[in-house]
């Protein structure tokens, strides 16, 4: 098997690029259309209960998130930005209960196709060696990391147990009372993939699609607690990000912190927890 740290082989790689390319290509075309306010894109929009006033805003959107993953220095983040932006459209598919294995889950199959492609291609968050941060970056990063995932699990519970306030709250963007209970097991097992360490790398990325669904419930009804839902997936990553030098070394801004890093860490080895 081979490990994290070694290249990928040409079979994998090309593999990779192939899935990565024909995603590209659909989110390309689905962004396109929404550029182009072509029929289907108005019924759909009108389904939804999404404004069509908003198609050419997210079309832009998803256009600029797909050039961030087509760009390999800025894959990984372009991989995190669709990921919320597909989130956004689980959420609206829950809504109007569209068919479960077919338009709710095929954000989620493209989500999937989406990160598989870069793990082929070799890009990684994750792995053995990684440089730990500073003892205080490291406590800041736990921090950050902290405030969201207890958030969102206060906000689960009462989800679960059919809270009537959490009941009415979610009716009030046009969700019916049995997606409650889905809703909060779906918050509850993101948070706990977020919080234990193994798995948290996984868990970032499915708390990126839980912010996107919020933000898009958001959206939808003109609320601006869309922004509060997007501050939490960024100070979701930004605690990984402070937390481990292996993470930021994939985002270009912390390239030419890189050299100081690794003597920091060489000199203050401090695991990354």
């Amino acid at each position: 098997m081979r490990s994290p740290d070694q290249s990928p082989s040409s079979k994998h790689l090309w593999a990779g690029r192939i899935i990565s390319g024909l995603m590209v290509a659909f989110l390309v075309m689905d962004g396109v259309t929404h550029l182009m306010k072509i029929a289907p894109v108005v019924q759909a929009f009108d389904r939804l209960g999404f404004p069509i006033s908003l198609a050419v805003a997210l079309g832009v959107l998803e256009l600029v998130c797909t050039v961030i993953y087509i760009y390999p220095a800025t894959s990984a983040l372009g991989a995190i930005l669709l990921t919320g932006y597909l989130g956004g459209a689980v959420a609206m598919h829950l809504r109007v209960g569209s068919s479960l294995f077919g338009e709710m889950l095929l954000p989620v199959y493209i989500g999937v196709l989406l990160w598989v492609g870069l793990y082929l291609r070799g890009v990684r968050l994750a792995g053995s060696p990684a440089l730990p941060a500073s003892k205080k970056t490291l406590w800041t990063g736990r921090v950050i990391s902290a405030l969201p995932a207890l958030l969102i699990l206060f906000a689960s519970i009462p989800k679960v147990l059919k809270a009537a306030p959490m009941i009415e709250g979610l009716s009030q963007y046009g969700f019916p009372e049995q997606t409650v209970v889905v809703v909060g097991v779906i918050e509850l097992a993101c948070t706990v993939i977020y919080l234990v360490p193994r798995t948290r790398i996984l868990g970032a990325i499915l708390m990126a699609g839980l912010m996107g669904g919020a933000t898009a419930t958001n959206v939808r009804v003109s609320n601006p607690s869309w922004i509060v839902t997007v501050i939490l997936g960024v100070l979701v990553w930004l605690g990984l990000y402070l937390r481990g030098v292996r993470l930021r070394a994939l985002i270009p801004v912390a390239n030419s912190n890189r050299k100081e890093d690794q003597s920091y860490a060489e000199n203050n080895p401090v695991p990354v927890v």
